[in-house]
């Protein structure tokens, strides 16, 4: 698939081809990650999308009228009815299913204030369809923080100790979602061969970090712009690497990132033997979503005049989305990955295809895209820009 045209703007864009990928969570993760290339100059960006996505469409189970519908809009869901909606989270849920060789595990909660109510009916749906924790929690106490925190870590593996400071004490609602990761690569990389080599970091600086070699098959794409190459985890999982071509003007690069784009690779790539060299990373990012959500169209519901959210009853109306944070952590070396992400958003009340050659040599030694793909449920797990290894 050809670059986008640089006559129109990223908005116009994402309404059109694009954004073609008949899969909700693949457009949501294209459209959240492409908005925080755009927001953040960050040298490195982490995200889990299904953590984001399961998190806010928790929220969205509370929402009402317009707020109900912009949220439905950036989520990807707009227009499918609720037996849509159900089947596109039990098939996200699904990617984070028991397997051998891997570790990944996925656990979502509500803690509403102890002023706050959800009908009953409402509770059963979203225990039995998101497999939700709800409890309340007076966020008055500083140990509510410590609760929320302990709850994370312990879902993260200890990965992600803290995911929030401070709660104001007129709190409704923290809506949690948290994924963990860990699997080995099928052919491990050889300690033996790793070696440091140069490497141009995003910030036009050469360092030197640790780079891993390995020589294999893999299933593999290239163009004029970019080369696409899939390393296997155990568990029929993968890390997918996206290196733009040294030549290639990077802010155009990550602006083409999109569902339509990553669909074309994916149906493009072939097995083919090959040389390729990684460097070892650590990422850890963390992240207030809100201007990015807001640019994704959901801003009324982070509007206290505005924002409907009836399913929600609280002393102390109106009530709003005040806040959403991700933090994502991974590291990557000779043996696999382990990753964990989480997410919480918490409410407020008042108060063109090139020939391949018959072998590929692939050296990552300047920014790169990772994807940690779920091969089965063709979903993506994590998705970064590494600018820095280290």
């Amino acid at each position: 698939m050809p670059w986008p045209s640089s006559g129109k703007s990223a908005a116009a864009l994402n309404g059109e081809r694009l954004e073609s990928s008949s899969s909700p969570r693949t457009r949501f993760a294209f459209r959240l990650f492409r908005a925080l290339l755009r927001a953040d100059d960050s040298a490195n960006i982490f995200i889990s999308p299904p953590s984001v996505m399961l998190c806010l469409a928790l929220v969205h189970e509370l929402a009402s009228g317009e707020t109900r519908q912009s949220m439905a809009g950036a989520l990807e869901i707009a227009g499918m009815d609720q037996a849509g909606i159900e089947l596109e989270i039990s098939s996200l849920k699904s990617a984070f299913s028991a397997r051998t060789g891997a570790e990944l595990s996925l656990a979502n909660a509500l803690f509403f204030a102890t002023h706050a109510q959800v009908a009953p009916v409402l509770q059963t749906q979203l225990r039995a369809l998101y497999d939700a924790e709800l409890s309340s929690l007076d966020f008055s106490r500083p140990e509510s923080v410590r609760t929320i925190n302990a709850w994370v870590a312990a879902r993260t593996r200890g990965k992600i100790p803290l995911i929030v400071r401070e709660l104001p004490s007129f709190t409704a609602l923290v809506a949690l979602d948290a994924v963990y990761f860990k699997s080995s690569w099928l052919t491990p990389f050889r300690k033996g061969l790793t070696r440091d080599k140069p490497f141009r970091t995003a910030s036009g600086a050469v360092k030197q970090v640790p780079m891993m070699r390995q020589a294999g098959t893999y299933r593999y794409y290239e163009d004029e712009h970019v080369q696409v190459a899939a390393l296997p985890y155990h568990g029929n999982l993968s890390a997918c690497i996206l290196l733009p071509r040294a030549d290639a003007e990077v802010p155009r690069f990550r602006q083409s990132l999109a569902s339509g784009v990553w669909d074309s690779w994916l149906a493009k790539w072939r097995s083919m033997p090959g040389t390729v060299c990684l460097p070892r990373f650590r990422v850890d990012y963390d992240t207030a979503l809100n201007p990015v959500l807001k640019a994704l169209g959901m801003e009324r519901a982070f509007d206290p005049q505005r924002a409907e959210f009836r399913h929600l009853h609280t002393a102390q109306p109106p009530v709003w989305l005040n806040k959403v944070v991700h933090r994502a952590v991974a590291e990557v070396n000779e043996e696999g990955t382990e990753a964990a992400a989480a997410t919480m958003a918490d409410v407020f009340c008042s108060s063109v295809m090139g020939k391949p050659r018959k072998q590929f040599q692939m050296i990552v030694d300047r920014p790169f895209v990772t994807v940690i793909r779920d091969e089965s449920a063709n979903a993506i797990l994590f998705v970064g820009w590494i600018g820095d290894p280290e």
